[in-house]
């Protein structure tokens, strides 16, 4: 199975440093361009199913591929959401530094042992992800499948194709509107690209520029 994961364009939650998680988040104008430069970078790919998280920020990403592939079967799947922040959610990266400061480094440095206050664990959002994957690979194991989804999400996948420990998730960047490729067989997963984003040129998120992580 070769994996095609791409990270939604940039929210509007994104460009003004807000903690987003579930909260459902548009698009950005940048965004909104970023999807569509990435739909037509992959408008030649073969792609034989299209799943995607059903937030909006990652189902317009998704929509954007789709248009087109209009003969792809196209699924939402609630294993692709992004891990609920809880209390987080809503606020500004300047209100999660001075409020939970002890909280937010933890989650940065040893994610495996974080929950954000009301939020989900890691090991959910870890367990939950490598459900999809072991069941996008029974179901396609000789296809190419696309997968619009979120932030930690893209970073659980990559680390677990290169056995990385899950603590050191968090130095991962992956670029909005990026894509990573992992091809899956009988023997070891390969990690064949990581945040690729040159179709989007001068449209691209840096990570200076977006906090909120």
């Amino acid at each position: 199975m070769r994996m095609i994961i791409v990270r939604h364009g940039e929210s509007e939650w994104n460009r003004i440093h807000r903690y987003q998680g579930q909260a459902d988040s548009a698009l950005s104008e940048l965004g909104l361009r970023q999807a569509e430069a990435l739909g037509e970078r992959l408008k030649n790919e073969q792609i034989d199913y299209i799943y995607s998280s059903r937030l909006q920020r990652a189902a317009r990403t998704a929509q954007a591929i789709a248009a087109h592939h209009s003969a792809t079967p196209f699924e939402y799947a609630d294993e692709l959401l992004e891990i609920s922040h809880g209390e987080w959610e809503g606020k500004f990266i300047d209100e999660i530094t001075a409020r939970y400061s002890e909280g937010l480094r933890e989650w940065r440095e040893h994610p495996t042992r974080s929950q954000m206050p009301g939020g989900e664990s890691f090991s959910n959002v870890l367990k939950r992800t490598m459900d999809f994957q072991e069941r996008a690979f029974a179901k396609h194991r000789d296809e190419t499948i696309l997968v619009s989804t979120h932030d930690v999400i893209v970073k659980i996948l990559v680390a677990d194709s290169l056995g990385m420990d899950m603590d050191r998730i968090n130095r991962i960047w992956v670029t909005n509107a990026s894509i990573s490729v992992i091809e899956y067989g009988d023997d070891l997963p390969y990690l064949v690209s990581l945040s690729e984003a040159c179709h989007l040129g001068t449209l691209a998120s840096t990570r200076e520029g977006q906090k909120a992580l």
